[in-house]
């Protein structure tokens, strides 16, 4: 009898399991069939009112007017049902639940669907969390995630794949980019409450999501309440920035500090065909990295590894500069114009100077193509015996043969002369021209003691470098570029994603080519706009002064050139660890807490990648 039972026990666990997995897959491929490539998108710029009854039934209106407009989707921003900070109410858990019930009966009867947060509480007595939620045009809940503690499941809009994030949850890889790479979101949603859309204000606003839409190929959508009382900054009014980004980074439509508005437009989801996502999602180097990641959100287990110590820095007066040259097509020359800046910068008595991508060959192809082993040595061998005289160190960019094949290299030469490193670029976009580089250990060197990197061109996309590298505890980052623009708005662009690039050291520089115009036998055209960077101040921080341009999410500006040729100087003091100073402590705190610690165990794994030579 007992046997009997047992097997009927078995029988209905497995019918049940198989009949879960089959709803699941029948919902998928519904949801796949009915995709659509035209999508109508409200985003709604709200002002948080200071009750729950008021922000409700401002929600159940819009939500009603999304429809008007023809909308599927409509978004609200962080909290925009209820905010407790401010608020007049006190009301209770059930006052909460029972508002977000009326939003799900508004989607259901509208036919709509709808992104909206609120501050809730799992108890009466509890403190209060900030929650995302996403219900379907039958009122189902779709979504349900708490900021900071979990990470949320891909859903679909009519067959669309997108995921949804809170404000600074966009900080953690899990979160921005990890479902647009191994489930296919093409449209990625930021519901921010503070400093979304005017984090740069006014010249580099929506500096997060440019350079994120960039990245992923994928559609980026910020929806971000406006603000009446004045910032830490003396912004009034602040917030707002509420956008919808192109998959190439440029704006399709976008609001500043408008009241209580909504943006309405429809969007080509075929725009957003993840091409990058796929190169970053199937790259050799980090394929087991993202793969785990998919295994994670899949609800599977990782088995824990052991802790990895960051590197730690000498606490030192660290002097930048940068040197913005103009090349040409003449290897001589070149060399001629980088020894004289090596040793205008010792005389400056910086620490190290830095020169563009390609700076010893140009960018022309003919010209990268003509030149020889020989030549290439011979160039090499006078820089470092530069930097041996002028005793400086030196970055500097140039094509060289690894293994019979050309790769774009970045050498280091340290203050004797000696190749302290030679890293080939990875993420290259001339793949006729070089082969890609397999070693992210190539990037590391230690300036005078204190841990740095080296990235080169497109690596400035790939923002899972930095952040690893700053887990595994980079201090310094250098990134040299020859970049050009076609227009001002690519410029803006451009010192967008080398900014939110560097963001994850403490220090560093930028350093791309000056603008050839005035040369005789110039190589390709530039676009210069060198910067040296600092992460300083953050969140309810002012400026500290001494900075050209302050940033307090992001890395500001502590030194900057314009397109002409022209070398800058910048002098920061170095700490001990540089991880307190980027909240990756806090980051990784909160990693711990998750999912029985397996999202730590996840960015333990991926620093793992960044300091290994893929060639052995």
């Amino acid at each position: 009898m007992k046997r009997e039972l047992n097997r009927l026990t078995f029988l209905i666990i497995t019918i049940a399991f198989f009949s879960a997995v089959t709803i699941l897959l029948l919902t998928e491929a519904s949801a796949k069939k009915e995709y659509t490539n035209k999508l109508t998108v409200g985003v709604v710029q709200t002002v948080i009112e200071n009750t729950l009854d008021q922000n409700r039934d401002k929600l159940l209106s819009y939500i009603a007017q999304a429809k008007r407009s023809g909308c599927r989707l409509v978004i609200f921003p962080e909290n925009a049902l209820y905010q407790s900070e401010g608020a007049v109410d006190k009301p209770t858990k059930a006052d909460i639940d029972a508002a977000i019930t009326r939003i799900g009966q508004k989607a259901n009867s509208e036919n709509i669907y709808v992104v909206f947060c609120t501050q809730y509480k799992h108890t009466n007595t509890g403190s209060y969390h900030n929650r995302c939620l996403v219900y379907d045009p039958h009122g189902n809940k779709l979504i349900s995630y708490e900021k900071n503690i979990e990470v949320p499941q891909r859903f679909y809009v009519d067959g669309v794949p997108c995921n949804v994030l809170i404000c600074s949850d966009r900080g953690y890889l899990e979160h921005s980019d990890l479902p647009c790479l191994v489930q296919g979101s093409q449209i990625i949603i930021d519901t921010s409450g503070g400093h979304g859309g005017d984090d740069g204000r006014p010249d580099l606003r929506w500096i997060r999501y440019r350079p994120w839409a960039l990245r992923n190929n994928a559609f980026v959508i910020v929806c971000n309440p406006v603000h009446d009382d004045t910032d830490f900054m003396g912004n009034s009014p602040w917030g707002g920035g509420s956008a919808i980004i192109r998959p190439d980074g440029s704006i399709q439509a976008s609001r500043t500090y408008e009241k209580d508005v909504m943006i309405v437009e429809e969007i080509d989801t075929d725009k957003a065909a993840r091409i990058e996502a796929e190169r970053r999602k199937n790259h050799p180097i980090f394929k087991s990295f993202w793969d785990i990641g998919k295994d994670l959100l899949g609800g599977q287990r990782i088995k824990p590894i052991a802790d990895i110590k960051p590197h730690l820095s000498v606490e030192r007066n660290v002097k930048i500069a940068a040197a913005q040259i103009a090349c040409s097509r003449n290897i001589q020359k070149n060399i001629s114009k980088i020894r004289q800046y090596i040793q205008e910068a010792a005389l400056q008595e910086a620490d190290i100077v830095i020169f563009p991508e390609l700076a010893v060959t140009g960018n022309m192809q003919d010209d990268i193509l003509a030149a020889s082993q020989s030549a290439l040595d011979d160039a090499l061998g006078q820089i470092r015996n530069a930097a041996r005289r002028s005793n400086i160190y030196v970055i500097v960019g140039m094509p060289f043969f690894i293994d019979g094949h050309r790769s774009n290299c970045a050498f280091v030469i340290g203050d004797d002369g000696s190749i302290r490193t030679r890293y080939a670029q990875m993420v290259v976009k001339r793949n006729n021209l070089f082969q890609a580089g397999l070693s992210t250990k190539a990037m590391w060197f230690r300036l005078k003691g204190v841990p740095a990197i080296v990235t080169i061109g497109d690596d400035s996309k790939w923002v899972e470098i930095a952040d690893l590298a700053a887990n595994r505890g980079m201090y310094l980052h250098f990134h040299i570029s020859y970049e050009a623009d076609s227009s001002a708005d690519d410029t803006i662009l451009r010192k967008q994603k080398n900014l939110l690039m560097l963001m994850y050291a403490k220090y560093g520089a930028v350093v791309n080519a000056a603008d050839t115009s005035r040369l005789s036998k110039p190589s390709s055209s530039a676009g210069g706009i060198s910067m040296i960077v600092s992460r300083e101040g953050g969140h309810n921080r002012p400026s500290p002064g001494d900075l050209e341009y302050y940033l307090p999410y992001q890395t500001s500006v502590a030194k900057s050139a314009g397109s002409a040729e022209s070398i800058i100087y910048a002098t920061r003091k170095t700490i001990s660890r540089n991880d307190l100073d980027l909240a990756r402590y806090w980051r990784n705190r909160n990693r711990k807490r998750r999912a029985e610690g397996d999202w730590y165990e996840w960015i333990k794994n991926g620093v793992l990648l960044i300091e290994k030579d893929f060639n052995d």
